[in-house]
């Protein structure tokens, strides 16, 4: 059945997936993943998260076959796969709105539902012996754990189309030059750049890291003016937090910052409803009275 491990380390949490020795991901897995994901953001230390699988050469091939094999026998297969699909999709949409940071660490075969999860995630690391591909239509289905909408939005309709539809694997130079992969890691540091990373932005504002996140996210399904709307009324809540206090303070005092993602004593969250106007117009010179 396979298992997803939960480990922590300070700031940062990792979720591992085990399933050895191939690591395919089944079912009970994305339970268990949904789960750890409540539990992280439930928890105010975690700033960072970490995806990674168990095996020292790849991270999944994918979701695993016999599973679906099972589902294929069921009499009303077709309202059990739309009930199990939208139970995925939950699950990774959990990931994408979390106010957690989630990085993906890949090495070696990285396939189907891995892709698909690591689609999900804020910031994808991987080894140079990573190889990425979509092989689902050569079962005679199609990726249905979101692939066909976020690699659309991620790599692009043209890459989107080229990667499923042709099933053919993609090595870790072509996926980051496309833009699945943000940064190739030397040869076996992948997990190690990811947690590296992890640890550095654990150690930023938790509003500041989840605001941002979210008005980047909120910018691809918008428009441009809804989307400044939105990181505009974010800017606001962060500039009057304590966690914006502090972090001026330290920087002057030259110490490292100690975030707590409070309300500033000196304003409430709900002065982030002030529209731009309302912030400039006490500052702006009087306009000049019209001369007849």
């Amino acid at each position: 059945m396979g298992t997803v491990r939960l480990e922590r380390e300070g700031g940062v949490a990792s979720l591992v997936f085990d399933n050895m020795p191939r690591n395919s991901i089944t079912t009970q897995m994305f339970a268990e993943l949904a789960l750890h994901v409540e539990a992280i953001e439930a928890d105010s230390d975690i700033r960072a998260v970490v995806i990674r699988g168990a095996s020292p050469d790849l991270y999944t091939v994918g979701a695993d076959i016999r599973e679906m094999q099972e589902r294929a026998r069921l009499e009303d297969r077709g309202v059990q796969t739309a009930r199990w699909l939208e139970g995925i999709h939950d699950v990774l949409l959990s990931i994408e709105r979390s106010a957690k940071v989630f990085i993906c660490a890949m090495k070696g075969i990285s396939y189907g539902a891995g892709v698909e999860t690591a689609a999900a995630c804020d910031i994808r690391i991987a080894d140079p012996t990573a190889r990425f591909a979509m092989p689902e239509v050569k079962l005679g289905v199609m990726p249905g754990y979101g692939g066909t909408q976020r690699l659309t939005r991620l790599i692009g309709m043209g890459h989107a189309l080229a990667f499923v539809l042709s099933a053919q694997e993609i090595d870790v130079e072509t996926a980051h030059r496309w833009g699945l992969v943000d940064t190739v890691a030397a040869p076996g540091a992948a997990e190690v750049v990811a947690m590296r990373l992890a640890r550095a932005i654990a150690r930023y504002a938790p509003l500041g890291l989840a605001l941002a996140k979210q008005a980047i996210r909120k910018g691809i399904e918008t428009d441009l003016l809804e989307g400044l709307a939105a990181e505009r009324e974010s800017f606001v809540r962060c500039a009057i937090s304590s966690d914006f206090d502090e972090g001026l303070h330290a920087f002057i005092e030259k110490r490292p910052p100690r975030f707590t993602m409070r309300p500033s004593a000196a304003a409430s969250v709900e002065r982030a409803r002030w529209t731009l106007d309302d912030v400039l117009r006490p500052s702006l010179p009087p306009m000049p009275e019209a001369r007849s």
